[in-house]
């Protein structure tokens, strides 16, 4: 037995230092001697083993570079917060892109010029990377093609007018970080007409808990403006900003504005032989015009009007 423990004592102070000659001994080392970690090394080697784990993730280059591909690093689709929005709450996560492909160069050797195709080029790009669950801004594309943050907002809202109704993903899509269109219209439009938070999060490709915020931000709004209160007043009470309390208001007028034109066309209930519906907006409060604010119970499912929505298949549901 003696001579068991005594053999492999020896093996372990020979060999023992062969087993450090690698980057976690290198690391260990530093955090040892260089950052207080003298007494806490259960706590380096948990350090260690994250860090290495964070380098192995951000490895993306398995194998050469393509011809114009690029590493560039974004948001991770997989890892954000719940409610986070401010990119030191996010993590994140590298992506291969390729700046511009064999099919674009062939198109401009067909005589396509190059203004021409930067629309298509700049949402390629954030459509690689998402593919990646690498959510891109518009200043990352704008680095990799050696353009403005504003002229990719401008190129991209070429793209959409140019193909309506396609998600382009980007953090304004994504995250609603800065002051680029968001889903906030269509996702409130959705949840009057009587869909689930399920349902319109999967129209929009949103994350559910996105979806519960706009319309938890517009019955706070909404609810609060009815009360009497100013913008600044409301931005105070819900933490919300300025300009998203005017566009939650906004987007109440525009949805009042086209539940009265339903209301008002007879078409809609004697069609199906039904008298027209009363405005019951004005039946409850009359003497309220365009610009009044809403009651709270304006936004619950018994005020739902029968429009459509563009961007599902589904119809609006007339209750």
């Amino acid at each position: 037995m003696k001579g068991q423990i005594a053999q492999r004592l020896s093996q372990k102070e020979t060999y023992g230092p062969a087993a450090n000659k690698n980057l976690q001994g290198i690391l260990r080392k530093e955090l040892l001697t260089n950052f207080g970690f003298e007494q806490m090394f259960l706590m380096a080697d948990v350090l260690i083993d994250r860090f290495l784990t964070i380098i192995q993730e951000a490895d993306v280059i398995h194998g050469p570079l393509e011809p114009f591909q690029t590493v560039v690093y974004g948001y991770d689709k997989l890892n954000k917060f719940e409610f986070a929005r401010r990119p030191y709450h996010l993590h994140l996560r590298a992506a291969r892109v390729t700046i511009v492909t064999a099919e674009e160069i062939a198109r401009l050797q067909d005589g396509a010029s190059l203004p021409q195709l930067r629309s298509e080029m700049a949402v390629r790009i954030l459509r690689e990377a998402y593919a990646q669950n690498v959510i891109l801004s518009f200043t990352d594309v704008g680095l990799v093609m050696c353009q403005s943050p504003i002229r990719i907002s401008q190129l991209v809202r070429q793209y959409r007018e140019a193909q309506p109704g396609e998600f382009i993903p980007h953090c304004g899509s994504v995250l609603d970080m800065g002051s680029t269109q968001t889903h906030k219209r269509e996702a409130i439009l959705l949840y009057l007409q009587g869909h689930l938070t399920s349902e319109i999060a999967r129209q929009i490709q949103h994350a559910p808990e996105d979806v519960d915020r706009y319309i938890y931000d517009y019955q706070r709004v909404i609810e609060l403006a009815q009360e009497g209160k100013t913008v600044a007043q409301i931005s105070f009470v819900t933490n919300l900003r300025p300009h998203l309390v005017r566009e939650h208001i906004r987007l109440w007028k525009e949805f009042e504005a086209m539940k009265r034109v339903e209301s008002a066309d007879p078409t809609t209930d004697t069609e199906k032989g039904k008298p027209a519906r009363p405005n019951k907006t004005d039946a409850c409060h009359p003497g309220h015009d365009e610009l009044s604010l809403p009651v709270p119970t304006s936004i619950v499912p018994d005020m739902v009007w029968n429009v459509k929505v563009p961007l599902g298949k589904k119809e609006g549901v007339s209750l």
